[in-house]
Order: C-alpha cells, then structure tokens, then sequence
C-alpha cells in the first residue's frame, strides 16, 4: 500500500536527534525546561489565550507549557517524516493545531495518541490515555518488560532507512509495519497484544530469510527488521513466554476445576458506599413499548453511549449519578420529585463502561440499597434516565456535552428486554447460588426465602389485577354519569378540544417512556413468578438429592457399625439395611439386628477387619490418602492416583 505525503521520511539533512539547547527527553512534560525562540513563544502564548478566551471549563485550559512541549515533540517528529514543502516550525504549529483540537473538541485522529500525557486535568482523554497506559499491561504482567531493547530499536531504524534508499518498487512493508517500526525507533512500551501480534509475524515470516532477495535487503528483509529484525523476534518470544507462565499462576485448579482470577479495579468510593457488582444498564438497538409497539426515543448508538461517558467523566462531581428506587427521585415521573427524607436514594454510580454490547455501570450501594439489592435475590433490573441533545452546565450555561446519564434506577420492570440487560445483584455469589456446595439447612432456607418471594408477587400481581378493575370500573362509571347530563350542542363543542387532549396526553405518555424506560405492565411480575418457581424446582430437585445421599450414608455406617461390632454377617447386610430404611414403621426389625449381643454373628477377622479392628471404607481411605500426601509432599489428588496404583485391592474394594 502507498504512504501517504505526510509519511514521507525527512531528508539526511533534516534527520536532527536532540541539540544542546533541547536535549532528549526535554518535551516528556509541561515543565521540561524548553527553549524555543522569542516569536514562537510569543505565536504560542497567543495561541493560548485565544483558546482559553473560548473554552470556559477547567478541562479544557491549556498553559504556554503544555504549548511549548507539544511544539517541540512536534520539531522533532520532522526529522523522521514531514509532508514535502513544509518546514519544521510548520510542522510543530501544525502539531499544536491538533491538539487544541483534541482539548477543546474530543476530536483527533484515531494515530495521533502521543500528546494524551499533556491534557490538562479533568479531560475525558487523558483518563483514557492514563487507563490505556496502565492497561497496557495487566498486574499479573507488572514483572515484565515491555520497553523493545535496543537491537529491535536499531533494526526498525535500519529498516526505514534502507527503504528509503531503495526505488519505489523494491519498497516493501505495509502502513502497519511501518508505524511499528516508528513504535519501535521511539522506545513506545507496548502493550501485551502488541507483542504477542509481534511474536506470530516473526513466526509466519522466518521463511522469507530463504528468499532470493534477502541479502540485498529486499521488501522481506525490510517488513522483518521493521519489526524489529532477529533481536525483535527473540525479545517477543521470551516477553510472550512470561506472559504465559503468569497466565497460568492467575488460576488456581482443585480437583480439576480451574477458577480463573479476574483484576478488580478500585474506584473512589465515598465514605458509607460499597461496591457492587458492575451491570449493563443500557444495550445498543432500539427500545419499543410493549403497550403500543412504538420506538422509545431514538435508537441507543454507540456514538450515543461514548458521549455518555465522556460527560459524565468531566461531570461526575458536578452531577453525580444517582442510583434511586422506581425513578422516585425523577422530576421526569410526573409528580413532585421526592424530598430527601424519603430515603428513596440507594447510592450512586462510581464508574461507566462502554464495552462493545452496551454501557456498564459500576454502583457503590448505601445501607439502604445493600438491603434492597440482597432482598430482591436476583429478581432486579436497572433502567436509566438521561438526556439526548444539548446539555448545558447548571452553574454557568456552558455548554458540556450531547448526551448525559442523569440517575439509573432500581425496578422488577424495566423497559428494555431482560435478556440485553444484566440483572443487578451485590456479587456472582449472590447472582448465581451454588447449590451443589450448599448443606441441607441452607437449602431449605433457600427454598423457603424463595417461596415467600413468589407468594409476595402473586399477591402483588392480584392487588394490581384488582386496582386496575375498580379503576376502569369507576371511570367508566363517570364518564356514563356525564354523558347523561351533558347537552348535545356541548357535546358538539367540545369535540375538538377533546381530540386535542388526547393527543396531548399522548405525547406525554411518549416523553414520559422515553426518559424513564420503566413500565408497570403485571406480565413482568408473571415472569418473575414463573423465574422463581423455576429457581424452587431446582432447589427442591438438589434437597431431595442431598437428603437422599444422606440417608445412604447413614445407613451405610449404621449397618458397617453392626458389621465391626459382630452382630450381623456378611450374608445378612442387604437385610439389615432394608431393616434400616423401615425401622421408623416397623422397629422391631431393626431391633432385631441392633440388640443382638457382639461378635454373636460371626468373628471380628472373617469380615474383612485386620488386626487392629479397622475397616477400610471412603473415610478411613481418604485419611490414609491424607497421611501419604503428607508424607511425599502432594496434593490430594496426586496422592489418590498413587495409593491407587501401590493399593489397587484396597481401592477397588471401597469404590466396587
């Protein structure tokens, strides 16, 4: 693929690295000590005015620092590739220009990410390039290197320079290669993907070292050293390798069962708030109304959900976002919003998410909301409130953004489908209940906190059932009563006044859909009914199991018991324990095998005890795989599978 003009590399006469009166690194910040020439600081300074004269926000403020550092990383980007016809001081103006674009706008091209440092506190984009920088690599990678040592460094160089001399022909590498290589020449640490990216190049391409055009530096041998050539290949190889092993200490295995261990952010969390589970709030796509099939608003974009972020970022201490119950605290619910001592508030949101399938939200819960998010089990949803269009500081009328997250809500009922949207709970333990791991107690507490809820909702659903009826009832009962005693000639009157009400109330009906994406329709509360019962099978299902498997082991060691002591041979276990299951109906013959004196069936040695009396059953075999664990320093599987192989009578003996 072509180059573009602006890719152009600079003439040896332009290829300046440093000078005594800028030396490297003098541009790493907004204080780095740079000189520049009287006229340029004073075409910066001014430059600077104009742009604070126009933008108002603290976020969006520029210093001649700032100026000067941009400037001069844009002096020497010249010495590596200008657009032809250009001089250096235009190439740095031209580098200014485009941040104050990023300052004052947001907007920038998607390459131009190296000035993210020198944003002025507060800025959307320098949170991104902050989290960019240190998500390049993860905690479980912050032993690792990922600087590209100098032999990959000196290779890309190499390789720019050596293409350039060739025609343009024999010129090799892709725009991709070659701003690598320019990653590569700079010293840019690269992020974890970057390398391992690296690694399956070098590991395609080895076989063009047997190319014809190797030796004289042909388009293969420049792709290969602009990615950073032999040095580049053996550093990417050892950097992945590491990664891999610290993959492997990030999951822990028991049993077979690997639990991968997840990073968990932190976040500035206001005193008396704790952090909750992050839920989706809002998917991309359109939302329509269940009562009239008619799109909710426009559709959600991710433009839209971008937007959202980037002010509520530069808003989140100026407008906080509430987490409220049932849009209780909305001015947009038609009513008086509700006063601060109803208590309505359960928290407030400390962090937003685009992800690729829609926003996220991380909430940080009061009192209040913990309880009512652990009550509602699972069964609860969010439904956010914001504006679309212009939105406007409420200190100063500046102007802020397009689009603004204003409060998500708390509801059983939210507007959008259950399925695009997550469920909100306090945790995956509180989402997801491990039933397997859970004893006979806790599952019948379980099945009980369950079956009070869907009581709860069922009574829920008929007192709706039965308000919705008395209402209709007493509406159409008066608006009878009116008719009677109403003129016809008012009745004429009043017709198109009446038309226009209803579509008024109409509209309303809409904006009111639209802000609040909640409805109160009962066929939620349904499926929620239908969900729990559905939860209870389950939970029913996993009891009878477990109380079964008791009833085995009892059995098991109330007949084992009467076998060690004597008081039933072998031949007659499989009638003790049936004695076993009707002993509650008939005692007598349970009785008949339990009070029999000891050993008056058969001697202690002709049923399997050794000398000292003891029986080799799962418990007395899992104490002996404990004790050679011990002793040969392994896990506990690993000392099964060995007194496995060393006892293999005494373990088909208790496993059948």
């Amino acid at each position: 693929m072509a180059r573009t003009q602006a890719q152009t590399p600079a003439p040896k006469r332009d290829q300046i690295k440093g000078s005594k009166t800028n030396p490297k690194g003098s541009a790493s910040g907004k204080r780095g000590g740079i000189e520049i020439s009287e006229s340029v600081e004073r075409g910066l300074q001014a430059m600077v005015d104009k742009h604070n004269d126009r933008y108002k926000a603290k976020s969006k403020k520029v210093d001649l620092g700032s100026l000067k550092a941009v400037f001069r990383r844009g002096a020497g980007a010249f010495s590596v590739s200008h657009r032809p016809g250009m001089t250096r001081n235009q190439w740095a103006y031209a580098r200014v220009k485009a941040f104050l674009k990023l300052v004052g706008t947001g907007e920038r091209k998607e390459s131009y990410n190296t000035d993210l440092d020198l944003l002025p506190n507060g800025h959307p984009q320098k949170t991104e390039a902050k989290s960019e920088a240190a998500l390049l690599a993860p905690k479980k990678y912050s032993h690792i290197d990922f600087k590209p040592p100098q032999g990959a460094r000196k290779a890309a160089e190499r390789a720019l320079r050596r293409r350039a001399q060739k025609p343009q022909s024999q010129r090799g590498m892709t725009p991709v290669g070659i701003a690598r290589a320019r990653d590569l020449i700079n010293g840019v640490t690269l992020s974890p993907e970057t390398v391992r990216r690296m690694l399956a190049y070098f590991t395609r391409h080895e076989v063009d070292k047997q190319g014809s055009t190797w030796e004289s530096y042909g388009k293969g041998r420049q792709a290969w050293d602009g990615w950073g050539g032999d040095a580049g290949f053996t550093w990417a190889r050892k950097v992945v390798d590491q990664m891999n092993a610290a993959d492997k200490k990030a999951t822990l295995r028991s049993y077979g069962e690997a639990v991968q261990l997840s990073e968990r952010p932190s976040y500035d969390v206001p005193e008396g708030l704790t952090i909750g589970k992050p839920f989706k709030t809002l998917a991309l796509g359109q939302v329509s109304s269940r009562m009239s099939g008619e799109a909710i608003g426009s559709p959600v974009s991710e433009e839209l959900l971008k937007e959202m972020v980037r002010v509520y970022r530069e808003r989140r201490d100026a407008d906080p976002v509430i987490i409220d119950w049932q849009h209780a605290t909305s001015p947009f619910n038609g009513g008086t919003p509700a006063p601060p001592e109803s208590g309505n508030a359960l928290g407030m949101i400390v962090d937003l998410e685009l992800r690729e399938d829609g926003l996220y939200a991380v909430p940080a819960y009061n009192e209040r909301g913990l309880k009512v998010v652990q009550d509602a089990g699972g069964v609860l949803w969010s439904s956010p409130e914001y504006l679309h269009g212009e939105i406007f500081t409420r200190d100063g009328g500046e102007k802020v953004g397009d689009a603004q997250l204003l409060a998500i809500t708390l509801t059983p009922r939210p507007a959008q489908s259950h399925s695009k949207i997550d469920r909100v709970t306090l945790s995956e333990r509180e989402q997801m209940m491990d039933f397997e791991n859970m004893s006979p107690d806790e599952l019948k507490a379980a099945l009980a906190a369950k079956d009070a809820m869907v009581k709860e909702l069922e009574q829920k659903i008929k007192d709706m059932s039965e308000e919705a009826e008395a209402s209709l009832a007493g509406e159409l009962e008066a608006e009878e009563m009116a008719e009677e005693s109403k003129p016809e000639s008012e009745e004429m009157a009043e017709e198109p006044k009446a038309e226009k009400l209803g579509y008024d109330k109409d509209k309303e009906r809409k904006m009111s859909e639209e802000v609040k994406l909640s409805e109160t329709a009962a066929p939620n509360l349904l499926a929620e009914v239908m969900q729990l019962r559905a939860q209870n099978q389950k939970l029913s299902e996993r009891l009878e199991v477990i109380e079964t498997e008791k009833r085995e082991v009892e059995r098991r060691e109330a007949v084992s018991s009467l076998l060690r002591e004597g008081k039933v041979a072998p031949a007659e276990q499989s009638a003790a324990e049936r004695a076993w299951d009707v002993r509650e109906n008939m005692p007598e013959f349970w009785k008949m095998f339990s009070e029999r004196p000891a050993s008056s069936a058969v001697p202690l040695a002709e049923i399997g005890h050794g000398a000292s009396g003891e029986e080799l059953n799962k418990a007395t075999l899992a104490e002996k795989v404990k004790a050679l664990a011990a002793e040969k320093n392994l896990s506990f599987s690993e000392a099964l599978v060995a007194f496995r192989e060393s006892n293999p009578d005494q373990y088909n003996s208790v496993f059948n």
